[in-house]
């Protein structure tokens, strides 16, 4: 193994925050994460592709068709409800949000065809390492002098990439797939798993692009949802988050009224206050047995920092009651009626009651945040 990713992976390793990071990552951070990754892939392209048997080959395409995804606005809980489901045997979850519709699609269509794997390994890799900015990082291990997980990860999706059948519009994020499926070993999975975040904005390309895909929709009362965001995500201005918001509960109320078979909502007070009960559910919806892994999330198989933004040391591995993470009301009187105004109807639709905000206040407030629509 080269000496050069032992010591890119170390100068990174030094450069990972203890505790999650409040705040941007620092200018040196991001400098050793793309070394790193550079360093990575080629060795990685000087060794070349990862050999795939017959077997592997009849595994993977099989397990390409079967993907489970994991959507919701952001500050839902969708983290959680893929931290559960990371343990279990049947499946292979995507230890960092996949964002392939949202975000990764659009920046690859910017490039040339020939650049696309380089670009998508490069990223996955800094994912794998440190994928949100706080513990646990090196999602696949640490390299050492005779080999690294990380090479093989690149190696892998080189050979996928020539495997993949591109007859949909996600091909390069399947090869992605099958590639951190054969490094840990589960090719043999039944189902693969994405969590990332207003995916339920593309479920018709979803499921144009894989007809069996099973759909798991997170919602959470949206005082809650836009409480956290707002602290999280200081830099999102509240009229969008609620946009957003009202985005997320319109596809809910829609697809709950229709009752299509591949569709689950998860509300994630319900999980939190019985997740016993709710894991259980899930595991019946997906048709696959229950077992003690989805009792603890994890990623990597590693306990995850519980389920809360307002406690400053949560216990890893525990799913924390909403009773006991109490929010500081961070909302103003103004946000609050505005947010039952503009989706009093919709939340009440999803078990969500909010107060009554009368015609005059309500339209006021949808004008001063131009919110009419």
């Amino acid at each position: 193994m080269s000496s050069q990713i032992i010591e890119a992976e170390q100068k990174l390793a030094d450069l990972l925050p203890e505790k999650r990071l409040e705040g941007s990552p620092t200018a040196a951070l991001i400098a050793a994460a793309k070394l790193w990754s550079e360093t990575v892939w080629e060795y990685a392209l000087s060794v070349g592709p990862m050999p795939l048997t017959n077997d592997q080959l009849i595994q993977g395409k099989l397990l390409a068709k079967n993907p489970i995804y994991i959507c919701g606005v952001h500050r839902s809980g969708t983290t959680l409800v893929k931290d559960i489901l990371e343990g279990h045997p049947d499946l292979v979850v995507l230890p960092s949000e996949g964002t392939w519709y949202t975000n990764l699609e659009y920046k690859l269509s910017l490039l040339p065809k020939d650049a696309w794997i380089v670009f998508l390994a490069k990223e996955w890799l800094r994912r794998l390492a440190n994928p949100i900015n706080q513990p646990p990082y090196w999602l696949a291990g640490r390299s050492a002098v005779d080999s690294s997980p990380y090479v093989d990860f690149a190696r892998y999706l080189m050979a996928w990439w020539g495997h993949v059948k591109r007859d949909n519009d996600q091909w390069p994020h399947i090869a992605l797939v099958l590639a951190w499926a054969s490094c840990t070993n589960k090719l043999s999975a039944r189902y693969w798993v994405d969590k990332t975040p207003v995916n339920e904005r593309y479920l018709a390309r979803i499921r144009d692009s894989v007809p069996h895909a099973k759909i798991i929709h997170v919602v959470r009362h949206p005082l809650a949802t836009l409480t956290s965001r707002k602290k999280m995500e200081p830099s999102v201005s509240f009229r969008h988050a609620l946009a957003d918001l009202k985005v997320s509960f319109s596809v809910a109320a829609k697809q709950s009224a229709l009752n299509y078979s591949h569709y689950m909502q998860v509300h994630y007070e319900e999980l939190c206050e019985e997740p016993e009960l709710i894991t259980t559910e899930i595991a019946s919806f997906l048709g696959i047995p229950m077992s003690a892994a989805l009792n603890q999330p994890t990623v990597a198989g590693i306990p995850v920092q519980a389920n809360s933004s307002f406690i400053k040391e949560p216990v890893a591995g525990e799913v924390i009651k909403t009773t006991e993470h109490q929010q500081q009301d961070l909302l103003s009187v103004a946000e609050k009626d505005l947010i039952a105004a503009y989706i009093g109807s919709l939340s009440a639709k999803l078990k969500y009651p909010l107060h009554r905000v009368g015609f005059i206040r309500g339209l006021y407030l949808r004008i001063r945040y131009r919110l009419l629509r």
